[in-house]
């Protein structure tokens, strides 16, 4: 080793002996709540933010879900909903952003409240648009943030929207929605939040059936499936009815009056059919 090497050794050791000394005299003499910002401002000063880790850099077109459908809009919000006013209209435009037509096998929503009006295997030629309405039955109470993601053939996601609303809804009916096919009974309920007595009065159109008719908190009905055939059977059929592309009915809109102070109405869907689409998770 040469002298000049030895030189630049014994200097560099001196310094580093230096500056323990000076850097133990200024901490003991701080006080204790600052003797760790102390450390971290030295810990800088002699090695550097160089030797930190970097923080990571987040694309943030990474972060958005990639959608063959253009979906507007992305999200819905639609605010405070309840069961005695009529259920808020939710609509959407499914746009074919591909050069090639893309076949719609169906859907899945992180919820069953949450129902789209779109045929099954729908195909969407490019560049074309199409309109969806979604179809909102109020289950609980509080907020509520649902998804519904269009699949294809193979189950792969194609796009996605977002449903935001808040229950509130002094009655409700258990369930929100009646469907034929699980409930062929008919049978469901409605009943006060705050356990006070009401009574239930007329429906329309005129297909439930009381049970009883004395003041209650909670009251026991029934749908009566076979006047609701003959009514959507009939030359007029009233507007409240759906149908699907067979000309059969799928889904109906009932009110019920009732003299609950807060609540004049209760509103109901009734389903014909559960609709053919993936599981539910």
């Amino acid at each position: 080793m040469d002298l000049t090497k030895q030189r630049f050794i014994v200097t560099d050791f001196l310094i580093a002996v230096s500056l323990g000394f000076a850097v133990r005299f200024f901490i003991m003499r701080l006080p204790v709540a600052l003797f760790s910002v102390a450390l971290f401002i030295l810990s800088q000063l002699f090695f550097g933010c160089a030797n930190a880790p970097s923080a990571p850099v987040v694309d943030s077109s990474k972060s958005v879900e990639s959608q063959l459908l253009s979906i507007i809009p992305a999200q819905i919000d639609c605010g405070a909903v309840s069961q005695c006013e009529m259920p808020p209209t939710i609509s959407m435009v499914l746009r074919n952003t591909t050069i090639e037509p893309i076949r719609i096998r169906g859907f899945v929503a992180t919820c069953g409240c949450t129902i789209p009006d779109l045929q099954p295997n729908t195909v969407i030629a490019p560049s074309q648009e199409i309109k969806v309405n979604v179809r909102l039955e109020l289950w609980g109470q509080g907020r509520k943030q649902q998804f519904i993601r269009f699949i294809d053939e193979n189950s792969q996601p194609l796009g996605r929207v977002q449903v935001r609303y808040e229950v509130r809804s002094s009655l409700r009916s258990s369930p929100s929605g009646i469907s034929r096919e699980v409930n062929p009974e008919g049978t469901f309920q409605i009943e006060s939040l705050t356990d006070e007595f009401f009574t239930i009065g007329k429906s329309y159109p005129a297909v439930v059936v009381q049970r009883e008719s004395q003041a209650a908190a909670d009251h026991s009905l029934l749908i009566n499936w076979q006047e609701v055939d003959a009514l959507a059977t009939a030359a007029n059929p009233i507007p409240e009815f759906a149908f699907d592309s067979a000309g059969k009915w799928s889904t109906l809109m009932v009110r019920i009056e009732t003299d609950y102070p807060e609540c004049s109405e209760v509103f109901i869907w009734l389903r014909n059919i559960t609709p053919e689409r993936a599981v539910t998770h």
